[in-house]
């Protein structure tokens, strides 16, 4: 019992430290958003998938850094520079947003999920 305990002291430790980021959500406002392009190379070959990243966010809503989290490598350099001219309606200094692309490759779209 007191190992189980222990246990459960030390993931809340651990969850406190890590830094916080809200997840997109209804509440996230983008005022700009502009979808990567997706490679008819990339397409036609049907690789497509999920590109996760953690975006940075100024004061005044721009995109100040992009952060790889997941997904696909191959699309998660298009992702990135579409990211950084997405605009944000209003943000507190430094703060951070979840964002999660797809690449669809039956479609042939890239979608930004919200």
């Amino acid at each position: 019992m007191k190992l189980r305990s222990t246990f459960l002291g030390l993931l809340l430790a651990v969850s406190l430290m890590v830094p916080s980021a809200k997840a997109e959500d209804a509440s996230v406002q983008w005022v700009h958003r502009e979808l990567p392009s997706y490679p008819a190379l990339l397409r036609n070959l049907k690789i497509g998938g999920h590109v996760k990243l953690l975006v940075t966010l100024t004061s005044d809503g721009k995109v100040k850094q992009a952060t790889v989290r997941g997904g696909n490598p191959m699309l998660a350099e298009l992702s990135c520079i579409a990211v950084k001219k997405w605009i944000h309606s209003g943000t507190a200094p430094e703060d951070k947003v979840e964002v999660e692309l797809v690449f669809d490759p039956t479609s042939g779209v890239a979608m930004g999920e919200q």
